[in-house]
């Protein structure tokens, strides 16, 4: 399973709903994008300075006044409730049906965020980004079973199914639906907002940061360890 690419997609919800990216003036390059996980070493709240130890190598990022700081809870199929607002990866297959390799169930604070359904990477791996909103839950058993969820996206492609970004304009683009199989052993997690009290010296951490003009490296998103439960994104 290719969690990395999992893990960017619903990244960019947390980016979005974080501290604002940083923009390049006309002609200069972006922000260089690093992503970091490690272990942290210590943290300044006054300074909000972190410092994030990965092998040999201490990294030292500040973290945005605004920035949300994310954990993961696990979760079964059974926890998943009609209305949950989620993001799954999945597998298309040849007889059309989304296999899921991960499910993320999101906060509320960032429903909507990143909705629609699109590829994963090179599209012709049918791998399949959907966040939306769960109409139905058919748990045959409490760690496996179907999800039917609703979403907006762009446009409606080949055959009529509605894929893309949801537009951000009311009234623009299409609506869908789909059903996500989830077979027994497919990780479930709940996407939690916490606090820096979480940003203690020896959690595990991951996170992403870009280079400021200055040279140095503030955090756009950050998912720490709580309870035993290390990042999954």
């Amino acid at each position: 399973m290719r969690r990395s690419a999992f893990a960017g997609l619903v990244a960019a919800a947390l980016v979005a709903a974080s501290a604002p990216a940083q923009t390049a003036p006309p002609g200069a390059a972006a922000p260089a994008v690093q992503r970091i996980k490690g272990t942290i070493g210590a943290y300044d709240p006054v300074a909000r300075s972190l410092s994030v130890t990965s092998g040999k190598t201490v990294a030292t990022v500040t973290l945005p006044a605004n920035l949300r700081i994310a954990y993961n809870q696990r979760r079964k199929i059974a926890d998943i409730k009609q209305g949950d607002f989620i993001g799954a990866a999945a597998l298309k297959g040849g007889d059309g049906k989304l296999r899921a390799q991960q499910v993320a169930v999101f906060p509320e604070e960032l429903r909507g965020m990143g909705e629609g359904q699109y590829p994963m990477g090179d599209a012709a791996s049918n791998r399949i980004m959907t966040n939306a909103t769960v109409s139905a839950v058919a748990a045959a058993a409490p760690n496996n079973g179907t999800l039917s969820v609703t979403y907006h996206g762009a446009a409606a492609g080949a055959g009529g199914i509605c894929g893309g970004h949801a537009n951000a304009a009311a009234g623009t683009g299409c609506a869908g639906d789909a059903q996500i199989v989830v077979a027994p052993g497919i990780p479930v997690i709940a996407l939690m907002l916490g606090d820096d009290t979480l940003l203690v010296p020896g959690a595990a951490v991951s996170l992403v940061a870009t280079t400021t003009p200055e040279g140095t490296l503030q955090a756009t998103r950050l998912t720490v360890e709580k309870d035993g439960v290390k990042p999954i994104l």
